[in-house]
């Protein structure tokens, strides 16, 4: 009895080729435009409990805005870990990571591994036809791995990621040993 239900555990498992990366991404994108500063992105990641805000171009009176950068937390600590007061006055838009990393929502959960590495990035807006859609972080690739939605052997093996692979799973591995993951179960 017990091979019948890791078969159907291993049934449910899914490649990382086949899982869109919008079946993981999280779809209330914090933004702010190009002319804010830096205090209020921090005003921002701080209420919301995020680590980046997608910076927009300012309105041209049209009801889309179009993505034109990303503010992390890491450009937080290098903008402040410069001590210049001048810079937390600049407009964010001569601040923010630029240029945006995207994908399209049918991309793929191993699309979004390979594009990180190669940028050394955690989050990748999802962006289809101009327009913001989302946004898929490695914390929510960790989480589709942990719900059992993809499998934690195709990460590793067959080459499923670029030469780098031994990287992600050094995260996953550190994630799911951490100790807030322990005292969660």
């Amino acid at each position: 009895m017990s091979n019948i239900i890791v078969f159907f555990q291993l049934l449910n498992y899914m490649s990382i080729e086949s899982v869109p990366v919008s079946s993981f991404m999280t779809k209330n994108i914090k933004t702010e435009t190009e002319d804010q500063n830096i205090q209020a992105v921090c005003r921002i990641m701080n209420e919301s409990n995020i680590g980046s805000v997608i910076v927009v171009k300012a309105s041209d009176g049209s009801s889309s805005s179009k993505p034109i950068g990303i503010i992390t937390e890491r450009d937080v600590v290098r903008i402040v870990g410069l001590l210049e007061p001048y810079l937390l006055q600049k407009p964010i838009g001569e601040l923010m990571s630029k240029p945006l990393i995207t994908l399209s929502p049918n991309h793929s959960i191993k699309d979004a591994i390979q594009t990180m590495q190669i940028n050394n990035i955690r989050r990748i807006l999802i962006v289809d036809k101009g327009n913001i859609e989302g946004i898929i972080t490695n914390k929510d690739i960790f989480k589709a791995i942990m719900s059992n939605q993809i499998s934690i052997n195709d990460l590793v093996s067959n080459n499923a990621l670029t030469g780098q692979s031994g990287v992600i799973f050094d995260q996953y591995r550190e994630y799911l040993f951490s100790d807030n993951f322990l005292q969660r179960r």
